[in-house]
């Protein structure tokens, strides 16, 4: 497990000392089915599919390192980020992608980390479900549903509402956050005490001659 450095607000957030948010643990994608519209699938008409996102899948070595690196967006942005648009869209990053376990067997967690102002506030303020934006190939299956194939990661958006459901979701309630946390002044050195600061290193184990010269 990768330990940050910073304050914690709560189980499964921490705030840096420059004030980025760091946001532990995240559910970001998971399998079973969901439902899309056909004209996702690239298909005619407005319908409901069901489509299948399986372990094997999900879980593949290639669709977990695809995430990783991958920035973390507010909202989903019109198409997939590329060298061009990653200024306009990116809010963050995730990293430490893995296959969860015990409670969170069936999903794929992450550690995001927010640099954006504004993102960071709306998390702290309740918006914190997550959907994931990639490219993937669709089987169509014998009963009329689909299913994803070749799962390849662009970007993680924190959004209002998302697809996977409310677990799939940055962890622990905003009330949490709101609980006042006691943090280190973080104190700015003037010159005159950087100056005593250094002047009691140098004199610390100096003879009466030094001393004097000092």
């Amino acid at each position: 497990m990768l330990s940050y450095y910073g304050y914690t607000l709560s189980p499964n957030q921490i705030e840096t000392v420059e004030g980025f948010l760091i946001c532990r643990n995240v559910p970001i994608a998971r399998t079973g089915t969901m439902q899309y519209l056909a004209c996702e699938l690239g298909l005619e008409g407005n319908e409901l599919i069901t489509v299948n996102r399986s372990p094997e899948e999900v879980f593949s070595s290639a669709a977990l390192a695809s995430f990783e690196g991958k920035p973390v967006t507010d909202e989903h942005p019109p198409d997939l980020i590329k060298p061009d648009s990653y200024s306009l869209y990116a809010r963050g990053h995730a990293q430490n992608i893995r296959k969860g376990e015990g409670e969170w067997e069936g999903h794929v967690l992450a550690d995001l980390h927010i640099q954006d102002e504004m993102l960071i506030r709306e998390i702290q303020a309740g918006k914190r479900e997550i959907s994931c934006g990639y490219e993937c190939n669709y089987r169509k299956n014998e009963d009329g549903s689909y299913s994803q194939q070749q799962i390849r990661g662009n970007h993680v958006a924190v959004v209002t509402c998302g697809r996977a459901g409310k677990r799939v979701a940055i962890l622990d309630s905003e009330t949490i956050n709101q609980v006042a946390v006691k943090k280190p002044e973080r104190k700015h050195m003037g010159k005159k005490n950087l100056f005593l600061k250094l002047f009691g290193r140098a004199v610390k184990d100096a003879t009466p001659e030094e001393l004097e010269e000092l």
